[in-house]
């Protein structure tokens, strides 16, 4: 920068009437206009981080979304009858078999307040005459918000959310996605449909919320017995499906519900809870290397801005000369830093977006031709992991530049001019 636009630039910095922040962003984008070589590189170097933070924060939720979907499949980890029910766990891990009991309140009280618990779902299972008079339908009332396995089976759905009035048919049902199933007066829409399990019950069974099936239940009182529905239906279940969270296991969830003797508990392969335990290692660990490498990536720009500043002693003292704060050209510095790192960290965004392509055209279209879950991220997950990234970057920019900052304002501006300072 010249002399006369360092005069300037002291003068604007004694006038009140501009927003602080507003020069400094502008100060700060002139002088990385004037060195634009030196600039160029430290921003390619840090496109190099930006986009090995982008790539690890997308395929990091896709890995984990994809993974999930496929331990999902599994089942649940255990599950609570009421006493006497003897399941199959072949069937039971995924939905309720057919009983007329139901789980009595206080077992389900004992259920809400176990700690630790990531999930239960409770489902209702009634057996109901079809729509056409030919043998009976087995009609499962569950409910979407906290269901977890279900959803994971879905293969076929609507362009729209799961509403009232909505079903899920199993895949060996015969009625297609969007057609109406007809209920003595009451229509309902088929929103979804589920792959094949190869457990026989789940793939012929027809899911709707207790919400919906309880608006059946009301529609069918008072008809012939063969068609009425036991009610109430909202607040009651048939059995509970539970998903285990980190530090609550098996033989805890037996002990707290030891007291209770109406219902019991059992218990399926812990198969599905320690590939969710290994995914959640999997993930803390990638994200304690990603924190890692910023922190190294933060000492290689405070060792960088260390010897570019070493270079713009006169600058720098000239401008301590004139008037400028300690505090002001400390805070220059580091806003010149953020804006260089920060356009780095688009560039690499850039740059692992390209990346991501290829790899959604060779690894994820090889996944899914062979029939895999793969959680493709949409365009506000890509949009948002952007951000982070170049907030990451700038944010690493600022904070490694922050040290040499600090000791050039508090150098001697003599000393700087005369080329004897650093």
């Amino acid at each position: 920068m010249a002399q006369a636009e360092l005069l300037v630039t002291g003068q604007n910095l004694a006038d009140p009437s501009l927003g602080r922040h507003a020069l400094f962003f502008r100060l700060g984008i002139q002088d990385l206009a004037h060195r634009p070589g030196r600039i160029l590189l430290l921003a390619l170097a840090m496109s190099v981080g930006g986009a090995a933070v982008f790539c690890s924060l997308v395929l990091r939720q896709v890995i984990q979304g994809s993974l999930e979907s496929s331990v999902d499949r599994l089942g649940a980890d255990m599950l609570v009858l009421p006493k006497g029910v003897t399941p199959n766990l072949a069937t039971a891990l995924l939905t309720i078999e057919p009983d007329s009991t139901t789980i009595t309140d206080d077992c389900l009280v004992a259920l809400r307040q176990l700690p630790g618990l990531e999930k239960a779902s409770p489902q209702r299972h009634f057996s109901i005459p079809s729509p056409g008079g030919h043998g009976a339908v087995d009609w499962v009332a569950f409910d979407p918000a906290v269901d977890f396995t279900v959803g994971p089976w879905v293969v076929e759905q609507l362009p729209r959310p799961f509403g009232p009035g909505d079903v899920v048919v199993g895949g060996r049902r015969p009625e297609a996605l969007g057609a109406t199933i007809a209920f003595q007066n009451v229509n309902l829409t088929v929103h979804s449909k589920l792959g094949l399990t190869g457990v026989g019950l789940f793939e012929r069974s027809i899911f709707a919320s207790f919400a919906t099936t309880d608006r059946l239940a009301e529609a069918l009182d008072g008809t012939a017995a063969s068609v009425h529905l036991p009610r109430p239906v909202l607040g009651t279940a048939s059995g509970v499906l539970l998903r285990l969270g980190p530090g609550l296991t098996p033989e805890k969830v037996r002990f707290a519900l030891a007291a209770n003797k109406e219902c019991q508990v059992v218990t399926g392969s812990r198969l599905g809870l320690s590939v969710r335990l290994s995914i959640n290692a999997i993930v803390s660990g990638a994200l304690a290397v990603s924190l890692a490498s910023l922190a190294a990536v933060t000492l290689m720009v405070g060792v960088v801005y260390a010897g570019i500043l070493s270079e713009r002693g006169r600058e720098l003292g000239i401008l301590l000369a004139i008037g400028m704060r300690p505090k002001a050209l400390s805070r220059l510095i580091v806003m010149e830093a953020g804006l260089c790192t920060g356009i780095g960290g688009a560039v690499g965004v850039l740059l692992g977006a390209l990346g991501l392509v290829i790899f959604l055209r060779s690894l994820g279209y090889t996944l899914q031709s062979q029939g895999m879950p793969f959680a493709q991220p949409g365009l506000p997950d890509l949009f948002f992991h952007g951000l982070i990234s170049v907030a990451a970057c700038s944010l690493v920019g600022m904070v490694g530049a922050w040290i040499p900052a600090w000791v050039a304002g508090r150098s001697d501006p003599g000393r700087l001019i005369r080329g004897e300072g650093a």
